[in-house]
């Protein structure tokens, strides 16, 4: 804490003297939605961008521009949503409650939301960042018997401690700089991979030359076998933390071993199981220590190049729409339990290029991959950082001058 700094004690904690314990209402207007009537299909696909929480569910970034769908003029006249301006904190109270996003543009919602549209006495970006700091007291203030939710009354009633608006900007401003360069890597990495995709599209499956058809067992090991003794500690990687896009593996954990698929670096995994499968999770192994065998899931399929300057070909392969539609339709079990079979995919016929082509492809990915995990580790360290100044900042433990 600043020693220099006055601090007072208040309803929500101690604070610093200048800031205001204020209820929502008062420093932002809270805004629901609505879903047009499905009955009539001129509500829908107009231009006005339509948020639901699935929208949110797997984005990582702070802006949002649209959804999955859109309404029209129609429909938003015709039913309970709003035009939201842009920089409106999008805040779900419900299915879950918390997830958070700031319109890019106007956008509506549906009922899922109780969004924020900051008065003129509340930074957007701060707003949205105390938010994101209170969002288990979000969750421990909904209610409800069949699903937790979070009403428009309770939240505006809810107080928090604000800064004057200058001190809010330059808050905001700390903690974006942060997210400003995360997303930054984050588009760089998917620019790169999108390029990988490109050239074995282009190289391996549209037009292919100077190739031959060889069964997939005949370049890949599937789940080699690797030492692990129970009990002894190691890296685990679980089936939510596989991603589905992207090769990068953000979350692993370290915990007993008692059994599962095991692997190592230059590894790559997907899923056999649906819908996870369907869902593209794969990735490729590239975040331990040399030597270092992890696990995971049993249902994990491992390939593994028998030639490491295949590593980048099966990650690719693994990632292609032909390949993936192949290994779904090998898929038995009953409803909802179905899974790959690994002797299917096996036998799936690839085009193994020339030794020229299939070195040059090698020679170009091989930094590339290398510069996507630079670039996602410095993200983990990122993050870990403005984890930590989140708090501090937000509750005015730490000043900015």
């Amino acid at each position: 804490m600043n020693k220099t700094a006055k601090y007072k004690q208040t309803e929500i904690g101690e604070i610093p003297e200048s800031w205001d314990v204020l209820p929502v209402e008062e420093f932002a207007e809270v805004v629901g939605g609505d879903t047009p009537s499905t009955k009539d299909s001129a509500n829908f696909n107009g231009d006005i961008p339509w948020i639901t929480p699935r929208d949110l569910s797997t984005w990582i970034d702070r802006y949002i521009s649209r959804g999955e769908r859109s309404i029209s003029q129609k429909g938003i006249q015709g039913s309970g949503a709003k035009l939201l301006p842009k920089n409106t904190v999008l805040l779900t109270s419900r299915a879950p409650v918390g997830y958070l996003a700031i319109a890019q543009n106007p956008v509506s919602t549906n009922q899922g939301f109780k969004s924020l549209i900051p008065k003129d006495n509340a930074d957007s970006l701060f707003t949205y960042y105390l938010m994101l700091n209170n969002i288990e007291r979000l969750k421990n203030n909904a209610s409800g018997s069949t699903f937790q939710e979070l009403s428009g009354g309770v939240l505006k009633q809810m107080k928090f401690g604000l800064p004057l608006l200058k001190e809010q900007q330059q808050i905001a401003s700390i903690l974006s700089s942060l997210d400003d360069k995360i997303e930054l890597n984050r588009k760089m990495n998917k620019t790169l991979e999108q390029m990988g995709k490109a050239m074995f599209k282009r190289w391996f499956v549209d037009d292919a030359k100077e190739t031959k058809e060889v069964e997939l067992l005949e370049i890949v090991e599937f789940n080699p076998r690797e030492s692990l003794s129970k009990g002894i500690e190691a890296t685990y990687l679980e089936m939510k933390d596989l991603p589905e896009q992207g090769m990068w593996v953000y979350s692993q954990v370290l915990k007993p071993y008692k059994g599962g698929t095991k692997f190592r670096n230059g590894d790559t995994l997907m899923a056999r199981i649906t819908p996870c499968l369907e869902n593209g999770k794969s990735g490729f192994v590239n975040f331990l220590e040399d030597d270092e065998v992890a696990f995971g899931s049993t249902e994990y399929i491992v390939l593994r190049p028998k030639d490491k300057t295949h590593e980048e070909f099966v990650y690719y392969l693994v990632r292609d729409e032909g390949f993936r539609e192949f290994a779904v339709r090998s898929m038995v079990g009953s409803s909802g339990r179905q899974r790959v079979q690994t002797d299917a995919i096996k036998h799936y016929r690839v085009s193994l290029p020339s030794n020229d082509i299939d070195q040059l492809f090698h020679s170009i990915l091989k930094p590339i991959f290398e510069q996507i995990k630079s670039s996602a580790i410095e993200n983990e360290k990122l993050s870990a950082i403005r984890d930590q100044l989140l708090p501090r900042l937000m509750n005015g433990k730490l000043r900015v001058n």
